[in-house]
């Protein structure tokens, strides 16, 4: 009878370990015919990619286990009927083939990389370079290890062979007796090809036709994409837009990098000019350094758990069983654990970190009673938390790496119920001022209606415009004023986030840069000047910057190159141009909003508003939750029609596309009155708007006749919404414009933007 110990083995290995493990590293994997294309994603290459890119920065700080990488499990059978002229070990890849598809591809991209970037060195002391040369040919031919192994043929000579075939390969021990058809065995038989050939190593690899299957395109596309990330290594923009941890140069010769090499022994190791230090003084060595270090990265930390089984049915009775246990565990379930096991003496129950911890499950069970929402917010909690702690980075969607650092972050953390009180604050923060469906728990902590409303309605504009980042921002100062009770900071910084975010979105085309300026924010400072330090600390022992020197910042960074302006006249200049109607919706209404408030009609100007020399009225104060959540203004009409074939309209206004989607040529109205008014000419438009802000029933009424007498006609539904809406003040007087024309829509767009930046720029200013 079969042992159970004897249906199966288990081990932890690296992609090289994998290759080689047969006698003599002669081991081969097919992918059996029942199997799937190989048909990763380019997400699912990110994902890898942040989980690689996370555990290495992570040895900077870490030299302990939780440095490596580990990307799940891979399910092998030995195969019994093996090709007549291949006499290695095979086996067939039961699960685990994408995976085990994709680390191939990132070893050719990796080798490609690094044979070109060694190229590229300048002269270094010549024990330094013997020592690099030992280590870049090691590395490549470790990594080449994992492309394609060896048979041997005849005495000492031998035949290679794709480390990974499917079930239409036959390997040899000659190109006479192997047939290589499918696309992966094409494209590993051609990349060895190209590393023996290509001596000098200076030119990229060729990928060969490969056909024109689903699976060539899908090999040949994701190669592409792997070789991307290999040339933006030094990168730190494309990191960011990958939201991958990048390893900044300050780190990249921190001892917990030690461990990766295998020839240190052959050069001096320290910091003098004979050895460290040559390759750290020297700025264009650092390219080739940090992509040496990443490939060793690859070779030597980054595992797979390998079940081997010689019994098929134990092998799919493995892969169901580690498929169909429930959803994965989140960073936070595997915390748990070790701040328990942390107390150690101490009781775990009733102590603070129980109490936070079941502050935390509360919040998510109460407000994510679905499991997939459960742990969406929870990994959405674990990235707002990083950041809140220590400035950190950590991908959404990568559940191991959020584990990793999160523990990380414990481990290092000096008081276990310090942390734990912060997440369960960042959680507390995220439930009640994050949820739309939650707003009004607002109220319990700020008492105050006048206050709760403009939290309620600035902290909704944040959401809507899903800027997530700010999150740990003003959690930092939430948290001290629910300490001290007194909000009046947080306020501040609400007022002061909101300015930057609408002043710099609403001459932005995309978010590109912002999540970087909030990061910055919260990052430790060092000796950077766009980093500021805000992050509480492991510690817990950083100030919480003024208020003033936050605002400074984030004033600084609207003079930032992708933001392009200096005053308030530039700003307004770059409005008057910009087709905020492409945007999100929020910000055109938001900055209609602030353009509005406490205003009035401009005597001098029809159609325009003012600030100069009025009394502001309660009327005219939509700067409130409860006019930004009524239904009056939760659309963003074209007066001018967005369509250029609307007839009875200025010409110019369609000459350039831009002019419709500017904010001169946009009003808010109910989603009734949107829809029912249409592409209808000016003259008809202008008595529907009258209508609409007339004060009486009568009035409105009247107004219907005039147009009909004047052979204007609105449909039943129209004069239904007319006669029974409420009056929209804010658009009391646009029916006096004689002329929509392109020249009134920019008169009208740089009064706006004047009012709104007045409004705006002192939350930021003062």
């Amino acid at each position: 009878m079969t042992e159970v110990s004897e249906l199966f083995t288990t081990s932890t290995m690296t992609p090289w370990q994998v290759a080689t493990m047969g006698q003599g590293g002669s081991t081969g994997f097919k992918i059996p015919e029942y199997q799937r294309t190989y048909d990763w994603s380019e997400e699912n290459i990110d994902r890898l990619m942040q989980n690689i890119f996370s555990g290495f920065e992570s040895m900077s700080r870490n030299t302990e286990e939780s440095s490596f990488t580990f990307l799940g499990t891979l399910i092998l059978v030995e195969e019994k009927i093996k090709e007549s002229s291949f006499r290695c070990q095979s086996y067939s890849i039961v699960d685990g083939q994408q995976r085990l598809t994709t680390l191939t591809l990132l070893a050719c991209a990796l080798i490609e990389r690094l044979r070109i970037r060694y190229n590229e060195l300048p002269k270094l002391p010549a024990n330094i370079t013997e020592w690099l040369k030992n280590e870049n040919d090691d590395l490549v031919y470790d990594l080449n290890s994992c492309v394609c192994g060896q048979q041997r043929s005849s005495g000492r000579k031998f035949h290679p062979f794709p480390r990974i075939v499917r079930d239409l390969d036959t390997r040899g021990d000659s190109f006479q007796s192997q047939e290589l058809n499918s696309s992966i065995a094409i494209f590993l038989s051609k990349f060895d090809e190209y590393i023996q050939e290509n001596t000098v190593g200076n030119t990229e690899f060729e990928i060969p036709d490969l056909g024109k299957s689903r699976d060539a395109k899908n090999i040949e596309r994701n190669y592409k994409i792997l070789k991307k990330f290999c040339k933006h290594l030094n990168d730190p923009d494309w990191f960011n837009e990958k939201d991958c941890s990048f390893l900044s140069e300050d780190k990249i010769f921190s001892k917990g990098y030690n461990g990766l090499w295998k020839k240190n022994q052959d050069v001096p190791w320290n910091e003098s000019a004979k050895g460290y230090g040559a390759i750290k003084k020297r700025q264009e060595t650092h390219a080739y350094f940090r992509t040496l270090m990443i490939a060793a990265y690859f070779r030597d930390y980054i595992a797979v758990t390998t079940v081997v089984t010689k019994n098929e049915t134990a092998a799919f009775d493995i892969f169901d069983s580690l498929n169909t246990t429930g959803e994965p565990l989140t960073a936070l379930e595997t915390l748990k654990p070790h701040v328990i096991k942390n107390h150690k003496n101490e009781k775990y129950k009733g102590s603070k970190c129980e109490q936070s911890f079941n502050q935390i499950e509360q919040n998510l069970d109460e407000f994510y009673p679905d499991t997939n929402q459960k742990q969406d917010e929870t990994k959405k909690l674990i990235v707002s938390f990083s950041l809140y702690l220590e400035g950190k980075k950590i991908p959404l969607n990568s559940l191991s790496a959020q584990r990793r650092e999160l523990l990380n972050s414990f481990k290092s953390s000096n008081n276990s119920n310090k942390f734990m009180e912060a997440l369960a604050d960042v959680s507390e923060y995220r439930c009640n001022f994050w949820i739309p469906k939650n707003i009004n728990l607002i109220n319990k902590y700020h008492q105050d209606p006048k206050q709760a409303g403009e939290v309620k309605l600035l902290s909704t504009l944040l959401y809507d415009m899903k800027t997530t980042l700010t999150i740990p921002i003003l959690s930092r100062y939430w948290v001290v004023g629910k300490n001290e009770q007194n909000f009046d900071q947080f306020i501040e910084v609400l007022k002061a986030l909101t300015a930057f975010l609408v002043l710099r979105r609403a001459i932005t085309e995309s978010t590109a840069g912002i999540d970087t300026c909030f990061r910055e924010i919260m990052e430790e400072a060092g000796q950077s000047d766009k980093k500021f330090g805000l992050c509480i600390g492991s510690s817990f022992q950083n100030q919480i910057l003024d208020i003033q020197t936050l605002k400074n910042a984030l004033r600084n960074k609207l003079q930032s190159p992708k933001v392009k302006f200096e005053n308030r006249e530039d700003w307004i200049n770059l409005v008057i141009d910009f087709p905020i109607y492409n945007n999100r919706q929020p910000l055109t209404r938001f900055l209609l909003f602030a353009a509005t408030h406490n205003t009035s009609q401009d005597p001098d100007e029809l159609g325009l508003l003012t600030r100069d020399n009025i009394q502001p009225s309660d009327d005219r104060k939509y700067l409130t939750f409860e006019k930004w959540n009524s239904e009056l203004y939760k659309t963003v009409e074209h007066v001018a029609p967005n369509s250029d074939k609307s007839k009875g309209w200025d010409t110019k206004i369609y000459n350039n596309p831009r002019i419709r989607n500017t904010l001169g040529n946009l009003v808010l109205l109910p989603a009734k009155e949107n829809a029912s008014i249409g592409n209808a000419p000016w003259v008809k438009k202008k008595i529907f708007y009258k209508a609409l802000t007339d004060k009486t029933l009568e009035e409105r009424k009247s107004s219907i006749k005039r147009a009909e007498k004047k052979g204007l006609e609105f449909n039943k539904l129209t004069k239904k919404l007319i006669n029974e809406g409420e009056r929209l003040s804010m658009l009391d007087r646009i029916q006096d414009v004689e002329r929509w024309d392109k020249d009134f829509i920019e008169k009208r767009t740089r009064r706006i933007a004047s009012l709104a930046w007045d409004q705006l720029w002192p939350w930021l200013n003062n």
